[in-house]
């Protein structure tokens, strides 16, 4: 089943207004996303290998730690695709790049990306 901001008849008291503003949010985030990839791309090459050796996964405690947020905070804004998707790790061990993580603490803080 979808969650219930995809769906407007769901919201119950939510605006049809507040649930395009949501979705118009998530789109802009996906598309900074998107640009940030196209951009990166020319450099690749040389970004790969450097990032990958110091890069490493994360476990839940780990990011809540890093980030203040509990984990239905960090599942909801990852579901709204503000916070970075987590990489399954074994059948039951979900983990979050590093990397991603400590871009998105930049981000929030308004401090340039390394």
């Amino acid at each position: 089943m979808a969650p219930s901001f995809f769906n407007a008849s769901a919201d119950g008291p939510r605006g049809s207004a507040e649930v395009a503003a949501e979705r118009a949010s998530r789109a802009a985030h996906l598309l900074r996303e998107a640009l940030a990839l196209l951009a990166s791309d020319s450099d690749a090459a040389p970004f790969v290998g450097a990032k990958r050796g110091s890069d490493r996964l994360l476990r839940l405690p780990e990011v809540q730690r890093l980030t203040g947020l509990r984990r239905s905070a960090i599942y909801e804004q990852m579901q709204r695709g503000i916070f970075p998707r987590s990489v399954k790790a074994g059948a039951r061990a979900a983990t979050w790049s590093e990397a991603a993580v400590q871009a998105w603490i930049s981000e929030r803080i308004g401090v340039d990306s390394i």
